[in-house]
């Protein structure tokens, strides 16, 4: 992670954030989770420390899980506030949601077969000659069908394709030129529900905590 500044001009740099990093992979993996990511964001009194939370279980996380991660870290950090710059921010302890973040390789690895969205720097042409109906187009979305160190292979459908579904190119994504990458949520048909079963929706579970 790069170096932020604070509301009072110090520096939240790379060390800082991975003591934190290191805070909140202990008490997630105490309360059976796994840290899955976490950001620090805002300025002065609107800084908040988010913290994503994952089980492999199928259901995820609970707001149990939230609740208990959040208390745990809550009293961790305790012994961390002076290190931390910047005065009052607030804890906030979720999971990732449908739409989640996808940065590190364990994040691709759960993402594939699943539509996901990705933008990059540079047109994708430039990487995929072969695939001229991708134009100018810097950002794709499309089934994720594996990645490597080197980068992504998308499943590229376009109006103009001649082919779709299975058929589609696979199109190629470099790491080195991805600025964001996320999953895409598709509803389910509610036809597809059995009777009495609810549809599964929402960005997540949460649980907050101020810190003075």
């Amino acid at each position: 992670m790069g170096a932020r500044s604070s509301a009072d001009g110090n520096v939240l740099n790379g060390n800082f954030l991975n003591e934190i990093r290191k805070l909140a992979e202990e008490v997630s993996a105490r309360e059976g989770c796994y840290l899955y990511d976490l950001e620090f964001v805002g300025a002065a009194a609107g800084r908040t420390l988010r913290v994503f939370i994952e089980r492999d279980a199928e259901a995820g996380v609970s707001i149990d899980d939230c609740s208990k991660v959040s208390r745990g870290l809550n009293e961790a950090l305790d012994a961390f506030e002076s290190e931390i710059p910047g005065g009052a921010y607030m804890l906030e302890v979720s999971s990732p949601g449908l739409e989640r973040v996808l940065k590190e390789p364990r994040h691709f690895e759960k993402a594939i077969g699943k539509k996901i969205s990705v933008k990059t720097f540079a047109p994708l042409l430039d990487f995929n000659p072969a695939v001229p109906d991708l134009g100018k187009a810097k950002q794709i979305q499309g089934k994720l069908l594996s990645f490597d160190e080197k980068g992504l292979k998308v499943s590229f459908e376009s109006m103009n394709a001649k082919s779709s579904g299975d058929d589609a190119p696979a199109v190629f994504v470099p790491f080195d030129s991805v600025t964001k990458a996320h999953v895409v949520f598709e509803f389910a048909d509610p036809s597809e529900n059995k009777p009495g079963q609810k549809g599964k929706g929402g960005s997540g579970k949460k649980h907050g905590h101020s810190k003075n």
